[in-house]
C-alpha cells in the first residue's frame, strides 16, 4: 500500500475501516470524497495484501487485523469497566473518573441492561477477590434468610453476578462440598494465611471452578420447559445471556429449554419476568414460585 500521510482520505478510510463495522464501496465512496472506482481499487488492494475481508457486497477487517492503538485500547477498557461499576459502586466510579479525566466521554458510549445491585462493603469484595487470586481461605460469619448467623471458613472460586445480585462460589471447608454466600449477607470476612488444602485439591477446584457455569454448581444439571410471551420473548431473542435453547418459536411465544443447576435460578429468572414466564414441565418449580409469590402478597 502507498505511503500516505494523515490528511489523506485514503488514510481515513483505512482507519475508518480499521474500526470494525462493515461497509459498502459505495457508502465509502460517498464519505470520504473518492470515486467509486477508486475505492474499489484501493479495497482490492486491501485484500490482497492487508487483510480485508468482504462478505457479499460489504467490507471489513476481523479482529486479527484491526490495529487498534495501546492507549485507545486502555480508553476503551477503562471506560466499559468503569461503565459496569457504575452501577455496582458508586464510589469507585468517582474515583475512577477523577484518575482518568479523558473516560467520561467514552462511558457514555455503553449502555447495559444490568440492574446491578450496589455493593455494601467494598472492602469484603476486594479482600475475596484478593483471596481468589491468591489462593487463600477466607473466615466470615454469614447469616442466612431467617436471620441466623454461623461462622464459615471457605476456599472461594469465583465473584458471580446473577440478575443483579453479588454472590460468592466457595468450597466450604468443614462440609467439604462448593456452595454459595449471598456477598451482602457476610460479615467480620478476614483472609486466612493459607488455603487449608493439599496442592491437588486447589489444582483440582482451581479446574472445576473454570468450568462453573453457574453459581449453584452441584455436578447435576436439570432442565425446565418455559412458555415466554411479550417482553420476555424479545429480550431473549435479543439478549441470549442465560443458559438456554430455544425449542419452538410461534409469532407470540416462545418455548424454551433451560439448563440450570439450582431451583433458584429458575425462580429468580422466572419472578423477573412475571407474568411473560410460565413453567410448563415441572409441577415442583410450579408449587414452589406459586408458594413463593403468596408469601409476598401476604407482607404486602
Amino acid at each position: 500500500m502507498k505511503q500516505l500521510n494523515s490528511t489523506d482520505n485514503f488514510t481515513k478510510l483505512y482507519q475508518y475501516l480499521q474500526l470494525g463495522s462493515k461497509h459498502t464501496s459505495q457508502e465509502l465512496s460517498e464519505k470520504f470524497s473518492l470515486s467509486l472506482r477508486t475505492v474499489q481499487l484501493f479495497l482490492k488492494e486491501l485484500r490482497e495484501h492487508h487483510g480485508l475481508k468482504k462478505e457479499k457486497k460489504y467490507y471489513y477487517f476481523d479482529d486479527t487485523h484491526r490495529k487498534i492503538d495501546q492507549n485507545q485500547r486502555v480508553e476503551m477498557s477503562t471506560a466499559l469497566m468503569l461503565a459496569l461499576y457504575k452501577c455496582a459502586i458508586p464510589k469507585l466510579h468517582d474515583e475512577v473518573k477523577e484518575n482518568f479525566k479523558n473516560i467520561p466521554k467514552e462511558v457514555d458510549a455503553f449502555l447495559f441492561d444490568l440492574d446491578f445491585q450496589e455493593i455494601e462493603n467494598e472492602v469484603y469484595f476486594n479482600q475475596i477477590t484478593y483471596a481468589i487470586i491468591n489462593r487463600l481461605a477466607v473466615n466470615f460469619h454469614y447469616v442466612n434468610t431467617t436471620g441466623k448467623v454461623s461462622v464459615k471458613n471457605v476456599f472461594p472460586l469465583k465473584i458471580t453476578n446473577v440478575l443483579g445480585y453479588w454472590y460468592m462460589m466457595g468450597y466450604d471447608l468443614e462440609q467439604s462440598k462448593v456452595k454459595t454466600y449471598y456477598i451482602n449477607n457476610i460479615e467480620e470476612l478476614s483472609i486466612l494465611d493459607e488455603s487449608y488444602l493439599n496442592e491437588a485439591k486447589v489444582q483440582e477446584l482451581t479446574e472445576l471452578s473454570a468450568s462453573m457455569v453457574s453459581p449453584w454448581f452441584n455436578n447435576e444439571q436439570k432442565s425446565v420447559l418455559l412458555k415466554v410471551t411479550e417482553d420476555a420473548m424479545l429480550y431473549l431473542k435479543r439478549e441470549k445471556t442465560t443458559a438456554f435453547k430455544i425449542e419452538e418459536e410461534q409469532k407470540d411465544f416462545l418455548l424454551i429449554r433451560m439448563f440450570y443447576y439450582n431451583d433458584v435460578e429458575i425462580l429468580n429468572f422466572v419472578k423477573k419476568w412475571i407474568p411473560f414466564i410460565r413453567v410448563v414441565d415441572n409441577e415442583h418449580l410450579k408449587q414452589k414460585l406459586q408458594k413463593m409469590l403468596q408469601e409476598y402478597l401476604l407482607v404486602i
